[in-house]
């Protein structure tokens, strides 16, 4: 198939450090053109690909970044325009779609048919833009399903990694480990708590966004003392694998819907434990009492912290091979390209509500 790959330019493909929607597009793009496909990527410029590559930007301009943060938003939008654009003289057999609302909107237009990925969390805010245009579209966990509207909707796809490329831990070397953005939804505070009350240590990877840093200077920053809590900032590369591998298990604290939580299936990679609190897709991705431990408060995560012991490493291992790896993932997506291929276009509704609109499908 000839398949265009619509990414966001707010971090490169693959992301040096933090971003898992261009890691996701990053291994699903290179596994399709191992696989025989025409794949272009519509990435920023310092993107590293096998595909075609073409870019609005020579490189990407994160949210968050002082001196990028005004012309983000720009480069996002022009990066779909130019995918789209790119489509017009029937190049492509699909357009997929992971750079959000700007690509739902241009897909009205477009007589390439569009699937496009959830990333990210349902906003009641744009639920006139659904209203208004139906899309072949889908969430990345079943629990988000529900949350978008029925009209176009395909089957739940969870996300796959490269077990391989990940460090297998026979045995964890005595911390806790926090990997995440520092926003009061990802639970870096409740972890510093659970650290604190169980007397273990604790490692917290991640950034700090500008709009978080009143939340990390008031809630996380203080308990940092260099030895039993301690930083290491935004990691990749090695750092993160030997981090993964190295911890006694990740918590995953979430006080939001998080669409899939790609941290855990590489912490289940690395051979380490989740512990996680019964939102979203936590209970999907780890299985209580066996790769790990779903919980519904701050004590019964206390009390998986000591329960540790009785979780397999080698079996965290084995489900991420079995349930999580990046080709089964490709395989879900190519029979998700051969549908929306074959049904053809969205077209846009105009007046009419999604409720009284007819299936895309």
């Amino acid at each position: 198939m000839r398949i265009a790959q619509l990414a966001p330019t707010y971090e490169r493909v693959p992301p040096i450090g933090y971003g898992g929607t261009e890691l996701v597009v990053h291994l699903l793009t290179e596994s399709l053109v191992r696989r025989g496909h025409e794949v272009t990527l519509h990435a920023s410029g310092d993107s590293r690909t096998t595909a075609r590559l073409r870019s609005v930007t020579p490189v990407a301009r994160r949210y968050g970044d002082p001196d990028g943060f005004r012309h983000a938003e720009h480069l996002h939008l022009a990066n779909a325009q130019a995918c789209f654009a790119d489509a017009v003289d029937g190049r492509f057999d699909v357009i997929h779609n992971h750079a959000g609302l700007e690509g739902m909107v241009l897909a009205a237009t477009s007589m390439t048919p569009v699937l496009t990925t959830n990333h990210q969390a349902f906003v009641a805010e744009t639920a006139g833009v659904w209203d208004r245009y139906p899309w072949y579209h889908h969430a990345v966990s079943n629990a988000g399903t529900p949350l978008f509207p029925e009209t176009g909707r395909l089957p739940a796809i969870h996300h796959g990694i490269d077990v391989e490329s990940f460090r297998f831990g026979a045995d964890g070397h005595g911390y806790l480990l926090f990997l995440g953005r520092f926003s009061p939804q990802k639970g870096a505070a409740t972890a510093v708590e659970v650290a604190r009350r169980s007397g273990r240590r604790l490692i917290l990877a991640g950034k700090v966004d500008p709009l978080e840093v009143g939340h990390f200077s008031e809630a996380i920053e203080p308990w940092i003392d260099g030895r039993m809590i301690r930083i290491v900032g935004e990691v990749g590369g090695e750092e993160k694998l030997e981090l993964l591998a190295g911890a006694d298990a990740l918590l995953f604290p979430i006080d939001w819907d998080e669409p899939f939580g790609l941290v855990m299936v590489e912490a289940l990679a690395s051979g380490t434990p989740v512990i996680g609190f019964d939102r979203a897709s936590v209970p999907e991705v780890i299985d209580h009492g066996e790769t790990g431990f779903v919980v519904d408060h701050l004590d019964g995560m206390l009390r998986a912290v000591r329960q540790l012991g009785s979780i397999s490493r080698r079996h965290c291992r084995r489900t991420a091979e079995t349930r999580f790896a990046a080709e089964r993932m490709t395989t879900d997506y190519e029979r998700a390209y051969e549908e929306v291929a074959s049904a053809g276009p969205a077209r846009p509704i105009v007046g009419q509500s999604a409720e009284g609109s007819p299936s895309v499908r």
